[in-house]
């Protein structure tokens, strides 16, 4: 009986060690940034301009706006955990061809953004970004579309929920969703009670209930990352299952991984995205250009 108290007790000790060791670096666990930007737009020939943006506690982002002429829409695109942007310029190029203007940015800690990342600090990122969209370039936000991959769906579902009611984009687009972080701790570890003490919440499933637009959701059939249901919660969560919700959402499920769906479906991909922004009405047609000389491509 003593041995299997001692048992119990190491047991729990050892446990506890390895919750407080996760903890106290849980953001090794949810960022992978890469510093150096191995690509750019015109590597698939989109013209660009490179942006620096203060954010409102004063770190310095950098991005890059990648204009359309006669845009039907502009898209700030707000990524995933790994990497860095220029990761993601086959996907500007898709988005491009859609008739998108685009807007992307590093985090802070990726790329060549300063600071290091954390929640408060990517909502604060994605605030910027926002603003220069409105601001500096005019853009109305009903032609606007917010549109967030696997991380980058908490910080843009945030990002919308958090806007004046009487601001609201074009759309909210979310690939790879999933609920919450202590739902994806408990998912990966369900041997370790990591949700009851992860700090970070990147709650999407929360933030869904508060927005008000056009929803798109997007999951993919062989997904590693993001446990199978976790997008039907959030479409769940946006009232997709209520008739008469007042407003669209749409979730569909392609065949593919979690980083490579768009590419593995891609006709699929361009389908839905073409369907989904004929459905959506911008304020009047529009003409982004370059404000300022200094464009790259």
């Amino acid at each position: 009986m003593k041995i299997l108290l001692r048992v119990l007790i190491v047991f729990v000790f050892g446990l506890s060690g390895i919750v407080a060791y996760m903890v106290g670096f849980e953001k090794d666990y949810i960022y992978f940034p890469e510093r150096e930007v191995m690509r750019n737009p015109a590597e698939v020939g989109l013209r660009f301009r490179v942006e620096r943006l203060k954010t409102s506690d004063g770190v310095t982002l950098n991005g890059w706006y990648m204009p359309h002429t006669n845009a039907r829409f502009t898209l700030l695109h707000l990524h995933g955990n790994r990497g860095n942007m220029g990761d993601r310029i086959k996907q500007y190029r898709r988005w491009h061809d859609m008739g998108l203007a685009v807007l992307a940015i590093d985090y802070r800690g990726y790329g060549q953004s300063e600071g290091e990342p954390g929640e408060a600090g990517l909502y604060a990122d994605a605030q910027a970004a926002w603003k220069l969209l409105t601001g500096k370039y005019g853009i109305p936000p009903q032609n606007i579309i917010i549109a967030g991959r696997s991380l980058g769906c908490a910080v843009a579902a945030q990002l919308v929920a958090q806007l004046p009611t009487q601001v609201k984009p074009a759309g909210l687009a979310l690939e790879v969703p999933f609920t919450s972080l202590p739902d994806m701790s408990a998912a990966h570890y369900p041997w370790l009670p990591l949700r009851w003490f992860v700090r970070s919440r990147f709650d999407v499933e929360a933030a869904v209930r508060k927005v008000q637009v056009p929803l798109l959701l997007i999951s993919a059939t062989a997904d590693k990352v993001i446990p199978a249901g976790m997008a039907e919660r959030v479409y769940v969560a946006a009232g997709g299952n209520k008739k008469g919700a007042g407003k669209q959402v749409i979730h569909s499920v392609l065949s593919g991984g979690h980083n490579n769906f768009d590419s593995i479906s891609q006709s699929a991909y361009f389908r839905l995205w073409q369907r989904w922004l004929n459905s959506l009405t911008p304020l009047k047609p529009v003409e982004w250009v370059l404000r300022e000389k200094g464009s790259k491509g």
